[in-house]
Parts: structure tokens; C-alpha cells; sequence
């Protein structure tokens, strides 16, 4: 059945074009679009922010319906492309978006607003507002994983929805359906990392202590593919010992940001993943892209025991689950993987069939298709219950930096001089004031008592 509907979904970071950087974002708003198109919308256009790829040459013909916008000038973008409906990938974006004429889908893939803190932000105020400022704009919202709709469902009450059972449904992140098959020459001994070093997302261990074994065993090299983020190291250098460790260690191989062409060869090429991170409350709810995109190109996962995909691969065999603090546990998968290719094999294979039964793209956009085929403006939209404009009191209201990643803070206000030099003058003033005070307060006891006289026993 094809649907006539024209959708429009937008992204801030680079598709998975030729030649571009492959992100998460991207990532999931090429799942959604080709989600669509696979139930059987015929127009359904995909674009994403101009300066997350200036300087970069854009080859957007070679995918239809691929384009890029200017932020300053979305407003004019949307109104060129006439949409029944726009699809947001991530609600970042929303402070760029215009008052629209058709009704807004958001997909919330990630909790943002915990990011936010755990990037440093000291504006939660804000941060909040805009959050809920931009949840109430929403006619329908969709999510990544059931951990994280738990999450959502609370600010999105506060955002004026109705707590009804279907709110936020969960569309998994997806890949196609298109699965590729394995290399017969692949080093299983070969072990790969893809992702950022962020604050919430920590694999240094896990990399040391990999190094650890493949030196012991004199085999196999570890393969790494991202480091501190290119726009912003929001560590404040945290992992500099570690990227120096990866750029010298004889058995380490560091790259920056690839595009997925060349990604897909490198995952195909090598034998297990790491994706072991220490636990915190962002990687509690995250549903990891990479996890899917690996398992997908035949890799078995060496994946923490906690979040929502740890059950799902430990049942299918899809790779192993383990305490993120058990270094013994994890060195004992990494050295029986430096002899035992097989394992690599059996395990990826499983995970390749795991993906094909519940991760692809033609299985999980159900729930967004179908909003898509009458998608309406919600009904009795009000604002939200603690208003947006009470909670950015005392907040400048600053945009972000256009080049800065999705999940960065907003810039901070300046602090204020003036209060600096004033409060300890104040602080030292109210010494003598808090003495006197003390004093009066005791004479007039002392007073209350002698006019009392002694007690009656």
C-alpha cells in the first residue's frame, strides 16, 4: 500500500552520505526516513544541518530526496518543501523551527537533557524550559527504547500530553534490511571500538585492558574509530593519556570520524566489538547505534550487562554481557577470542540474525507510519504545566553554537561582577550587625529574668 503524504524529517548532524562524517543522529534519521519509504510513502524527504559539513563536498544526488538547510534560513527551507508533516530527529533542533502550518513529530533518541548535565551544563533552568517549551509544540512523539520511554513520559505530561497508554511509542534504532554478509578473510583477532570519548560514555578500561591481553598474547590489534569529540572535547582533556596510549601502542590503530562506506569495511574486517562502558544513568537508558550498526555487519558484542540490549544479546548469543567492573571476566572473553575465530563466527552470525528479526528498519517504524498516513495536530494543546517562561528567570536565553554537537549545553551567561566584589563586603558587614543583635537579644533576657524573680519550688 503507498501513501501520498509528503514527510519531511530534519537532522542536525550529516546523513550517511559518500564522504561524510557517520554519526548517531544521522544515523537515525536515515532508519526513519527509509523506515517510511519501506511502509510505503513515496515522498518522503530527508535533510540535515549545512554547518555540520562546511567544507565538506556533499554528494546528496546520489540518494533522492536528500538535501541540507541553512538554520538561519529553515524557516523559508520548510516552507519551499511544503510538508503534510515534519519529522524532528531530536528536539535540539527545535529552537531553529519556525511556526509550522503542518503538524510535528519529534523522536526523542536519547535522553538529551541528562547529557546536558553530565556534559556540565549549569543552566538546568533553561535547559528545562527549552526541553518543555519545545514538547508542547509536539502534535506525536516516538522513542528509541522502553528504558528511555519511562524516562520521557514525565516531561511529556509536564508538556501538557495526555497521559494516554500509547504515548511515545518505541521505533528501536534500525538498519536495513540489507544485511551484509561476512568476510571470509575478516582478523578475528582484530577487535574494534567506534564511538566518542564523552563524559557519560567512558570505555578507557575496557581499551587498557584489551591492550593488556593482546600484549600477554603477543596477537591481534585493537581498532579504534572516533576519541574526544572533533567540535568540542567536553572532557576538558580527560582522555588525553588514552589517545596518546591508542596513537603509540604497537597493537592500537586510531581513527578519526569515518564515513560509513568506510566504517562498514572496517567492521567487516575485524572480529569482536567492545562496547563495555562503566555504568551511570545516562548509559542505564542509552539504546546504543553502535551496538546495532556492528551486529548488523556480523560482529559479535563485548556489551555491558545493564541496558536495554543486554538481555536481548545474551539470550540470542549475539556476542557476551558482562560487569563493566569485572576486568577478569571481560580479559577471559578478549583471550579465548585471540585463538578461537570460531567463536567470532557462530556468535556473529547470531547477532546478524537477531538484528534481521527485531532491528530493521521494514519491522520498527510502524508506529510513526502510522501517524504519518493522518498526521493531525494535537488536540486540547496547552502549555506546559510549569511554565517555560517561569523557569528561564534569571537565564539568558543564548542559542548554541551552530557547529557545537547535539548534546551540548548552551553557552553561559558571564558572571556578574558586581556581585562577585559585593557579597563579601556584605558578608563581612553582617558580622558586627549579627553580634549587637546577639547582644540586645541577651540583655533583654537577662532583664525578663530579673523582673520574673526566682522560681517558686
Amino acid at each position: 500500500m503507498t501513501h501520498s503524504a509528503k514527510i519531511l524529517v530534519l537532522t542536525t548532524e550529516p546523513l550517511p552520505l559518500p564522504g561524510l562524517p557517520t554519526t548517531g543522529a544521522g544515523m537515525r534519521a536515515w532508519g526513519l526516513g527509509f523506515g517510511l519509504r519501506a511502509a510505503g510513502f513515496e515522498n518522503v524527504e530527508m535533510a540535515f544541518a549545512a554547518d555540520s559539513v562546511r567544507g565538506k563536498t556533499v554528494e546528496s544526488g546520489v540518494v533522492a530526496g536528500v538535501s541540507t538547510f541553512e538554520r538561519t534560513e529553515l524557516r523559508e527551507f520548510v516552507a519551499e518543501k511544503r510538508p503534510d508533516a515534519v519529522v524532528l530527529q531530536h528536539w535540539g533542533l527545535a529552537q531553529d523551527l519556525p511556526e509550522l502550518k503542518c503538524p510535528l513529530a519529534i523522536d526523542l533518541a536519547g535522553p538529551h537533557l541528562l547529557e546536558r548535565r553530565l556534559w556540565g551544563s549549569r543552566d538546568p533552568q533553561r535547559d528545562l524550559a527549552e526541553k518543555l517549551g519545545t514538547l508542547a509544540k509536539a502534535d506525536f512523539t516516538v522513542c528509541s527504547g522502553v528504558f528511555q520511554r519511562h524516562y520521557f513520559l514525565p516531561y511529556l505530561m509536564q508538556a501538557g500530553f495526555d497521559s494516554v497508554p500509547g504515548l511515545c511509542p518505541v521505533i528501536p534504532f534500525s538498519v536495513s534490511p540489507d544485511i551484509p554478509a561476512p568476510m571470509p578473510d575478516r582478523d578475528t583477532s582484530a577487535f574494534l571500538y567506534s564511538g566518542f570519548f564523552l563524559p557519560w560514555q567512558d570505555p578507557e578500561r575496557a581499551l587498557r585492558w584489551t591492550l593488556e591481553v593482546l600484549d600477554e598474547r603477543e596477537k591481534g590489534k585493537l581498532v579504534v574509530v572516533g576519541g574526544p569529540h572533533p567540535s568540542s572535547d567536553v572532557s576538558g582533556g580527560k582522555y588525553d593519556d588514552l589517545v596518546r596510549l591508542l596513537d603509540e601502542h604497537p597493537r592500537a590503530e586510531r581513527h578519526g570520524t569515518m564515513p560509513f562506506e568506510k566504517l562498514l569495511a572496517t567492521m567487516l574486517s575485524c572480529g569482536a566489538s567492545i562496547d563495555l562502558m562503566p555504568r551511570n544513568l545516562e548509559r542505564e537508558l542509552a539504546f546504543p547505534t553502535r551496538t546495532i550498526v556492528q551486529m548488523w555487519a556480523g560482529m559479535p558484542v563485548i556489551h555491558n550487562d545493564y541496558d536495554e540490549l543486554a538481555d536481548p544479546i545474551a539470550r540470542a548469543k549475539a556476542g557476551w554481557t558482562t560487569d563493566p567492573e569485572d576486568k577478569k571476566s571481560f580479559q577471559k572473553i578478549v583471550r579465548r577470542l585471540c585463538g578461537h575465530g570460531e567463536d567470532v563466527a557462530s556468535r556473529g552470525a547470531r547477532a546478524q540474525d537477531l538484528v534481521r528479526e527485531r532491528y530493521t528498519w521494514d519491522r520498527t517504524t510502524g508506529p510513526l507510519a502510522a501517524w504519518c498516513e493522518d498526521p493531525r495536530v494535537r488536540k486540547d494543546k496547552r502549555r506546559p504545566i510549569v511554565a517555560a517562561a517561569d523557569l528561564r528567570t534569571n537565564s539568558a536565553p543564548g542559542k548554541r553554537r551552530a557547529n557545537a554537537p547535539e548534546s551540548a549545553p548552551p553557552p553561559h551567561a558571564p558572571p556578574n561582577r558586581f556581585q562577585q566584589i559585593l557579597a563579601p563586603i556584605a558578608f563581612l558587614a553582617a558580622i558586627p550587625l549579627g553580634a549587637a543583635l546577639f547582644l540586645v537579644f541577651g540583655l533583654a533576657e537577662i532583664a525578663r529574668a530579673i523582673v520574673a524573680g526566682p522560681r517558686r519550688r
